[in-house]
């Protein structure tokens, strides 16, 4: 029987792949509530290629773009998830019936003055 290096990198890379699914997966699940900055998705993004760059085989020094990593890892970025996930929510509670809680919510306009400083962003303006 002959050992193959060369499969051996790639089950560890299904492995890592695996890994890393998982994780982004619970990661996910608590981010997608929240409303992100500019600055906190630049952030996402730079975290989320810190684990991707190791499973691709790349390094910083390699210069390969992020969307090529990704591609290569046939992999759709953390914040693409979470904006199609934001959009399918939304198309599903403008389906619902006018009675429903969700869509009353999504419709409601505060009456009064705001509060001083920057308005906080809503989750309708991240679309």
């Amino acid at each position: 029987m002959v050992f193959s290096l060369h499969n051996y990198q790639d089950d560890a890379r299904s492995y890592k792949h695996k890994i890393q699914h998982t994780s982004f997966t619970y990661i996910f699940i608590w981010v997608r509530k929240l409303d992100f900055t500019a600055l906190q998705r630049r952030r996402i993004e730079a975290a989320e290629m810190k684990l991707l760059r190791p499973l691709a085989g790349y390094t910083l020094y390699d210069h390969k773009t992020n969307d090529y990593t990704r591609r290569e890892l046939r992999i759709t970025g953390i914040l693409d998830s979470i904006d199609e996930y934001r959009r399918n929510w939304l198309s599903h509670v403008q389906r619902m019936p006018q009675n429903r809680i969700p869509l009353k919510s999504y419709h409601y306009r505060p009456h009064g003055r705001r509060t001083i400083g920057r308005p906080k962003k809503r989750w309708r303006e991240q679309l």
